[in-house]
């Protein structure tokens, strides 16, 4: 362990969180210490992965968060899913979204995709301090531009290891969240609501769960998407040079 210093500690971290969301016209978002937004690819996703990507949200909500006590929200499944409603306007779903992310303190979800197009639920969910946990494949490698002060965690079969991930997030809902350094790097604090203990979380759980912890390897094979209509790029340029 290295040297903590802490920038944030939970009480300068509502007034923090109560002022970007009142900036964001979001001032009555009350946070749930004990539910969870479990973002999901959703866009560009091909029909043929929606399945396996529904299956692990599912195993995700049913077998890990709601046996540990955490209540998920799935935006997949949700009125406002691009999925599903194709007519509200992008600044709405950003409310909306943001106002759900903002109401849990628990982001939960899967990177499985190369490009997942839930960049900015991560970078939100970040930038509002919640306890971020992002769940890899290790058999699927993703992208390297991954945001720090978050938990990375990685499997070989979900369905036969979700049960694993129960007993640690039992253990985060311990603590309250903060943000700090650790030796310089930045790091997501945990402030242990029973003696007021100071730790950074990441390392704590990799400690505590080190079987569980994230480790990057560039010879994992990508998973391999394909466009159904690349026409579409011939018929925007051909639609310019008439114009």
């Amino acid at each position: 362990m290295g040297k903590i210093r802490v920038l944030m500690d939970p009480e300068q971290r509502q007034k923090y969180v109560d002022y970007m969301l009142m900036i964001d016209g979001l001032p009555h978002i009350e946070e749930n210490p004990l539910a969870a937004y479990c973002p999901i690819s959703l866009t560009s996703v091909p029909d043929e992965l929606k399945p396996y990507l529904k299956s692990r949200q599912d195993l995700l909500m049913n077998n890990v968060l709601a046996v540990a006590g955490i209540t998920a929200y799935d935006p997949g499944s949700a009125p406002f899913s691009p999925d599903r409603n194709l007519t509200t306007q992008p600044n709405a779903i950003y409310a909306i979204d943001s106002g759900k992310i903002a109401g849990a303190r628990f982001f939960v979800g899967h990177d499985i995709l190369p490009s997942d197009g839930k960049g900015v639920e991560r970078e939100r969910a970040k930038t509002l301090n919640r306890v971020s946990v992002m769940i890899l494949d290790k058999g699927i490698r993703v992208s390297r531009m991954q945001p720090h002060r978050t938990i990375y965690l990685q499997y070989w079969n979900f369905l036969e290891q979700a049960h694993e991930f129960v007993p640690l997030f039992r253990m985060l809902k311990q603590y309250d969240p903060g943000m700090g350094f650790n030796d310089n790097i930045p790091v997501l604090l945990g402030f242990e609501r029973s003696n007021g203990r100071v730790v950074d979380l990441e390392e704590t759980v990799y400690r505590e769960f080190s079987h569980l912890q994230y480790v990057y390897d560039g010879k994992v094979p990508i998973l391999r998407l394909r466009a159904e209509n690349p026409e579409s790029f011939y018929e925007n340029a051909r639609e310019q040079l008439i114009a």
